[in-house]
């Protein structure tokens, strides 16, 4: 359907033609005249029509010229051409330029009317199409740039012809200024190199290729693992190249760390063999003193202690000294009298005085060696009674002053002892064991090391066999 609105440019040298216009479109149209090119092009420049009618035989400028320039220059603006001559040359250059009609004269107002309706709806659904296009570019673009990756078409003398913000950012330029340029225009040339060969690649053997690509941009080495494949036309011949990139910077560099971590594992492995010797004799006064019990439960918790730090994110290189230095944090106890350990009821003030003196006893015999392994006991050995509020023993540190070591042993060590028996009360269930570690909860413990336990309750009771 055509709007009564449109503005038609009937342009003729004789006014009889120009009056049989005016008398059939006049009332539907707002229509204006010219009588030669130059007054139409004139008017043409001064404002938009929506179609244009032009007589092709006229005097000074052919008409066939401003039709062409209208063609090229106004592709929103239909096209009539008007002949005296139904010439079939001139009618096959009318459909290569892409008129929209074609009138030989005589004709009939009718025959005038029909062209040109018939003419403006095909440029409204011309003008249709041309906004579709440009909405579904403008989809595509939006879509990729959307992406996170690098995507990117190439046409086969490797200009872009697409390329998402992702790219731009990483080649530096501010969004389109890519568009018609190659990388030669855009990037250093050992990148360009780099790039060519793969790209050559694609447009030699019109196959995908992958390869990993290493270069310097944005002031630091980055390093992409990029996918190449042929590009090709509506008629599904070979047209350019597509791109997506995945940088792996973060990726390699990771696996770097896994070889530093595995490099510093290996260090502590060789740090625990070195001070194995050393621990066995500074612990072989305390064996006698401990009964089989005592060893499942310091195994036990030392098991969920190094659980819980690795739940806790500590690397693994403190996890391992920790699992090793956690049963050591009541040696002690070998100082402590045996009626105290085995009494079976509550402890009064001064055996309970001389019981937390193991803390301290513990530190002495551990402290002032030179192996991280029992340089960490010591500190478990000392601080493992002490309280998150400030409230325990024996120095009343609170919060953070207490090591993190310290802080994950007093809550694995408490909940293994409430599911054991002991001499003065028979083991609790897991239900009670829970709440009196959470009424415990940033009192008596750190409460993120107490949500760590809850969250993994269920692998914390495993790990005690």
């Amino acid at each position: 359907m055509t709007s009564p609105s449109a503005r038609i440019l009937a342009i003729d040298d004789n006014p009889e033609i120009l009056r049989v216009v005016e008398r059939s479109l006049g009332s539907r149209f707002d229509c204006e005249y010219a009588e030669d090119v130059p007054s139409a092009r004139q008017k043409l420049a001064a404002d938009g029509f929506d179609l244009v009618l032009c007589d092709i035989q006229m005097p000074g400028e052919s008409g066939l010229v401003l039709v062409e320039e209208v063609v090229a220059e106004r592709p929103e603006t239909a096209v009539i051409l008007i002949t005296g001559m139904d010439d079939p040359g001139v009618v096959n250059r009318a459909l290569e330029l892409g008129v929209h009609g074609y009138l030989v004269k005589p004709f009939w107002p009718g025959q005038l009317l029909i062209t040109t309706q018939t003419a403006l709806h095909r440029r409204a659904l011309e003008a249709a199409e041309r906004l579709r296009r440009r909405t579904l570019e403008e989809q595509i673009q939006a879509a990729v740039d959307r992406a996170p990756v690098p995507i990117y078409v190439k046409d086969m003398e490797r200009r872009y012809l697409l390329a998402n913000r992702v790219t731009h950012e990483l080649v530096g330029v501010d969004p389109g200024e890519m568009i018609g340029r190659t990388d030669a225009e855009l990037l250093a040339p050992e990148v360009e190199m780099q790039i060519r060969e793969s790209d050559l690649r694609v447009l030699r053997g019109e196959e995908p290729c992958e390869r990993e690509e290493s270069f310097r941009t944005q002031g630091r080495e980055r390093v992409f693992l990029t996918v190449k494949f042929p590009y090709l036309d509506g008629a599904g011949k070979l047209a350019g190249i597509t791109g997506v990139s995945a940088e792996i910077t973060a990726q390699r560099q990771a696996e770097q760390l896994q070889r530093d971590l595995a490099a510093a594992q290996e260090r502590a492995i060789e740090e625990l063999q070195s001070s194995r010797q050393e621990t066995v004799e500074r612990l072989a006064r305390a064996i006698e003193l401990h009964d089989a019990e005592t060893g499942r439960h310091v195994n036990r918790m030392a098991r969920i202690a190094s659980y819980l730090a690795s739940q806790l994110g500590l690397g693994d290189e403190q996890i391992l000294l920790l699992r090793a230095a956690a049963p050591m944090h009541d040696v002690g106890k070998i100082a402590t009298p045996e009626e105290i350990l085995r009494k079976p009821g509550a402890l009064n003030a001064d055996e309970r005085k001389e019981m937390e003196r193991h803390t301290v006893v513990g530190h002495q015999i551990l402290a002032d060696s030179e192996s991280e392994l029992l340089q960490m006991a010591a500190r478990i050995a000392l601080t493992h009674h002490e309280w998150f509020d400030g409230n325990g023993y024996p120095r009343g540190l609170a919060g953070e002053e207490i090591p993190i070591e310290g802080r994950i042993v007093a809550v694995a060590d408490v909940f293994d002892a409430l599911l054991s028996d002991r001499p003065y009360r028979p083991a609790m269930s897991v239900e009670e064991a829970v709440k009196v570690i959470r009424e415990g909860s940033g009192t008596h413990f750190d409460p993120e090391v107490v949500d760590v336990l809850i969250d993994h309750l269920e692998d914390a009771i495993e790990l005690r066999g």
